[in-house]
């Protein structure tokens, strides 16, 4: 793969990407979080982060052997030299949707986290103890008045 190629296909791993985080955020935002779903997204999100970085590498190491510098401003002469400097431009647009979408899904699921934390604790403390036993199995039946079905 050329250069030119690499950028190109960066750009449209990233978009890819980015349709995956919005897929999870939509997951996300629903009342009832489809588990096997978000399962899935996180798989497939691995995936796509893994080619990334294989595409990242191999954009650097020839970045490198044509003589820019592996920052930021080295990237920016690389592209511009490949004359690819709009694609590369759309590429740091796009990596910097994914930052933003990908920080904001791990608030939602740390919150998310947070509030079933808070509800095991309440239940633990309103029964008296454990609500599951290591099997996962709830060890109360009826959590001393308490409904199980909320």
């Amino acid at each position: 793969m050329t250069p030119a190629e690499l950028i190109v296909e960066q750009q449209t791993l990233l978009q890819a990407f980015a349709e995956t985080l919005d897929a999870e955020a939509g997951c996300l935002g629903k009342g009832k979080v489809d588990g096997e779903r978000l399962s899935a997204l996180a798989a497939l999100k691995q995936q796509q982060l893994n080619e990334l970085d294989r595409i990242e590498e191999r954009r650097r190491e020839h970045q490198q052997a044509l003589g820019f510098g592996l920052g930021s401003q080295g990237a920016e002469q690389f592209a511009h030299a490949l004359d690819h400097h709009a694609a590369w431009q759309h590429t740091r647009q796009l990596a910097e949707q994914v930052r933003t979408t990908n920080r904001l899904n791990g608030h939602i699921i740390s919150a998310r986290l947070e509030h079933n934390q808070q509800a095991i604790d309440f239940l633990n403390r309103a029964i008296g103890g454990s609500v599951y036993g290591p099997n996962g199995e709830s060890r109360h039946h009826g959590f001393g008045g308490i409904s199980s079905k909320a």
